[in-house]
């Protein structure tokens, strides 16, 4: 069988498409069949499969100079593929640093100012420092994957200069080498007089 020039670059074009569809149904069925485990980075490095998300970031209070509670929930899926071992927050510069009464912080499984069972926590720690005000939250016994878990932090006041507060929170899996996973950040408008 003769193909003219012609018909040779329809016949090209077709045989792509074809190609295409069959990779666009196949590729997706043949990578969900895949095992799924937790992403080993080497050195006994884990990650997570799915990342946990920063699901809220709430005060009790936003008024100005008086004593608050903030919470920060994180949601962890079902597929995660590592339980959530710990959390750094991290309040980025403004005018004023809230400080923290660390030997009051608690956490839950549960949604924000929920409650729910509470979490012993191991370790809560951090440089509060105005270079950096990191607070790390280790969790006693670690978050398992489908789960969501409120940590509660208790501000000796809140700031005096109204404006937005914005606040990071970085999610660590089990082991002592989990390079930490960026969640995103939240504001909170705080320092208001009314």
């Amino acid at each position: 069988m003769l193909i003219s020039k012609k018909n040779f670059g329809s016949t090209q074009a077709n045989l792509l498409g074809t190609t295409a569809l069959l990779l666009g149904i196949l590729l997706p069925t043949t990578l969900s069949s895949l095992p799924t485990n937790a992403v080993e980075l080497g050195e006994g490095k884990t990650f997570f499969d799915r990342s946990p998300r920063l699901t809220q970031v709430a005060t009790s209070n936003p008024s100005a100079n008086l004593p608050a509670t903030y919470q920060f929930t994180i949601s962890l899926p079902e597929d995660a593929g590592e339980p959530l071992q710990a959390i750094t927050i991290t309040q980025y510069e403004n005018v004023e640093h809230i400080k923290f009464d660390l030997s009051q912080s608690s956490a839950f499984i549960g949604d924000s100012f929920a409650g729910g069972p509470a979490i012993s926590l191991a370790n809560v720690g951090g440089n509060q420092s105005n270079d950096t005000n990191e607070i790390t939250v280790m969790f006693d016994e670690p978050v398992l994957p489908g789960n969501q878990v409120t940590v509660s932090l208790k501000a000796k006041r809140n700031p005096r200069v109204s404006g937005a507060y914005l606040f990071g929170v970085t999610a660590f899996s089990v082991g002592d080498n989990s390079p930490g996973l960026y969640l995103g950040s939240r504001d909170l408008h705080l320092g208001d007089s009314d």
